[in-house]
């Protein structure tokens, strides 16, 4: 709401405004209050805006938390103003932007909240690129789409089993169903669960394919693979599997599975972690190296990235982006390693300095 009224809303997000506001009357409310401050012409020669409340933050408050009823109420009175008070009205759009910006980066962090959307019969849902997008299933699992990805299931579904195929990265928030085990085909992971949450990460231009636990259990097997043993995953326990293995361990003859098991930290917030702080809108990186997080970065802000010097994968980082741009995500990252770029338009090219 804030980007719409401050003039900085992309069309993208203009759409999903006003889907968000078509589903939430309640929020079309707040926004009508809002709108109001910014848009509508002078009608009246009293009531202005600061000799009628000259504490914004605590009317712009109040405002939110009131009654839909009296929201429609205040609206029709807020928008009254005289033309000796349009200094003073001035000064109240710029206030209430800074105010409006402020609140919304002191607000807790939540889940993306997204309206859910409930596909019938046989579907494909993609989340675009630089967007994520929340699902509700027949069965009422809820699934997180990240930028990129996409979920398929089958009309059968919730009949015989519960079965999706994923490609991309998504959380599950699975409805418990002892006969009926939910499972998901990613690349070459399955995953069966009868009700928990997990993550799963399984991109086609991604050399692994990861599997988290965030409460509950699941059981991982490589497909194609009978004779390989299956694998109990716990809370806060993460499986990567490489694609491919390594050549080395290929030439030795050694049998090897590619797969690794780690321990995420329980004390950190769901935020600023890895696995799932996409779902808080911030893309945390940790170790990665520059073609890691070029991955990472054009899911995220819908571009391509060409990284034109080897010699850049020698970098690691690790850090966050929220709010950033692309450009002031390039410039935070010139910081700590030697580079220089080229964009244009959606084309991002990545040079080591000489």
């Amino acid at each position: 709401m804030s980007r719409r009224l401050s003039g900085e809303s992309t069309p993208e997000e203009e759409e999903e405004l006003q889907q968000l506001l078509q589903r939430s009357p309640d929020k079309g409310y707040s926004f009508d209050v809002l709108q109001g401050y910014f848009s509508s012409p002078p009608d009246s020669a009293s009531d202005s805006i600061e000799e009628e409340d000259p504490d914004l933050e605590a009317r712009f408050r109040r405002i939110i938390d009131m009654p839909d009823g009296d929201k429609r109420a205040q609206r029709k009175r807020i928008i009254r103003f005289s033309p000796r008070g349009a200094i003073g009205y001035a000064a109240s759009v710029a206030a209430l932007i800074v105010l409006g910006w402020g609140i919304y980066r002191l607000l807790p962090e939540h889940k993306i909240a997204l309206p859910a959307i409930r596909p019938v019969g046989n579907e494909e849902v993609q989340a675009r690129p630089g967007a994520r997008t929340r699902l509700l299933l027949p069965d009422g699992t809820q699934v997180w789409l990240n930028s990129n990805s996409k979920l398929k299931y089958t009309g059968d579904f919730n009949i015989g089993s519960r079965e999706v195929g994923l490609e991309g990265e998504a959380c599950f928030d699975v409805t418990k169903d002892m006969e009926h085990p939910f499972i998901v085909h990613a690349s070459t992971l399955d995953i069966k669960v009868l009700g928990t949450s997990f993550t799963v990460r399984s991109y086609p231009q991604d050399e692994t394919v990861e599997a988290a636990v965030l409460k509950g259990v699941i059981e991982v097997s490589r497909k194609g693979s009978p004779n390989t043993a299956r694998i109990i995953l716990r809370p806060n326990e993460k499986l990567v599997l490489n694609k491919l293995p390594a050549p080395s361990v290929a030439a030795a003859g050694k049998a090897a599975t590619g797969m690794a098991i780690s321990h995420i930290r329980p004390d950190i917030p769901d935020s600023e972690k890895v696995e799932t702080s996409w779902m808080y809108n911030r893309l945390v990186f940790d170790g990665d190296n520059f073609r890691e997080l070029a991955n990472k970065m054009e899911r995220w802000y819908d571009v391509h990235i060409m990284v034109k010097d080897a010699r850049l994968n020698q970098y690691h980082f690790g850090g966050v982006f929220a709010n950033e741009s692309i450009e002031e995500a390039l410039k935070e990252l010139q910081l700590t390693a030697n580079f220089t770029y080229k964009i244009n338009g959606k084309e991002i090219e990545l040079y080591a300095k000489q």
